[in-house]
């Protein structure tokens, strides 16, 4: 093992069918899979980050889960992961109601399960109204720009009739 620092660590790992331990029981590095064993559960490699700060943000998040079979538990954590990458890390504008629908599906799902996850919900309501709003207020703007248009249309026309009564001959000249 190459530490990097306290917080980093990279690992050189030979192909083979040999768990590693890691941190004591709490993190296996499962070789052939790309997987991590990260408090019982079984996750994707790249979600390691996350699970950790999961259970030292929000240690209560998997004390109630209900599910006992093992492959429904790492699926569903997985699942937890991918809906939390969704809402924390993409920005607002690439998110579309379907995505937005799904997570709430999906924490629906994982609440059901057992997860607690006020927090995941919470965040969840934020995203959905900040969404709405900066959709209702670009419409609102794009209202404002159009008014704005017509506002400088009219303005334009204006100035040109007045430019042309300066090139006109006065009227006064033909008066005699």
């Amino acid at each position: 093992m190459k530490l990097k620092n306290k917080t980093n660590f990279a690992l050189r790992i030979p192909y083979t069918d040999i768990k590693s331990q890691v941190m004591g029981n709490q993190l296996q590095l499962l070789h052939r899979r790309r997987k991590i064993r990260v408090n019982g559960f079984v996750i994707d490699a790249c979600h390691m980050t996350l699970a950790k700060w999961i259970f030292q943000t929000y240690p209560e998040t998997t004390d109630n889960v209900k599910v006992q079979n093992q492959d429904l538990r790492n699926t569903y954590m997985n699942l937890l992961c991918n809906t939390i990458g969704i809402l924390y890390h993409t920005p607002l504008g690439y998110l579309t109601e379907a995505e937005l629908s799904k997570v709430s599906k999906d924490s629906y799902d994982l609440t059901q399960a057992g997860f607690k996850l006020e927090w995941l919900q919470s965040k969840l309501d934020k995203v959905s109204l900040e969404k709405k709003t900066s959709e209702e207020r670009i419409v609102e703007l794009k209202l404002e720009v159009k008014k704005l248009v017509m506002t400088v249309t009219d303005l334009n026309s204006e100035r040109k009739r007045e430019k042309k009564k300066l090139k006109k001959q006065p009227t006064w000249i033909h008066a005699g």
